[in-house]
């Protein structure tokens, strides 16, 4: 299992602009990842975090999550994220996401088996302070390597 910091140096290397962004992995194990998002950076013309970092955020577990189980044989891909703008973020925001690890293991193998499985994550972005900023649906598909 590779650590936060070398999940973040990961996904920074996959998708450069989530560099920009400074998102970090703050927690990858089976079946769970935390994400940080720094409003320094991401701000945008009203001081609040800009949508599209929030995006970025909410869209990320969906990879990172079948990867900290089956890190070989699979290829998570987003097939659809819809995103709901709660209130606006004022601070730093944090995404905890939980994916059951043999929910992981049975798509994996319906993916080799089948060439494909679907699953889908509802997550919520929280500001420091608990509050909820955002809300997102996600299908993804796992399809063999």
């Amino acid at each position: 299992m590779m650590s936060a910091e070398e999940a973040t140096a990961l996904v920074h290397a996959a998708v450069p602009s989530l560099r920009a962004f400074n998102l970090q992995v703050k927690e990858l194990q089976p079946g769970r990842v935390r994400l940080f998002l720094p409003l320094e950076g991401n701000g945008n013309h009203m001081g609040t975090m800009y949508a599209g970092a929030l995006f970025a955020i909410a869209e990320l577990p969906g990879g990172l999550l079948p990867l900290s189980l089956v890190p070989q044989g699979v290829v998570p891909i987003l097939k659809e994220l819809t995103i709901r703008f709660l209130q606006p973020a004022r601070g730093d925001v944090e995404l905890t996401a939980d994916l059951d690890p043999d929910l992981v293991r049975r798509l994996a193998a319906q993916a080799q088996r089948d060439g494909r499985a679907e699953f889908t994550l509802a997550l919520e972005v929280t500001d420091g302070s608990g509050h909820r900023v955002a809300a997102s649906s996600g299908t993804y598909l796992l399809q063999p390597a």
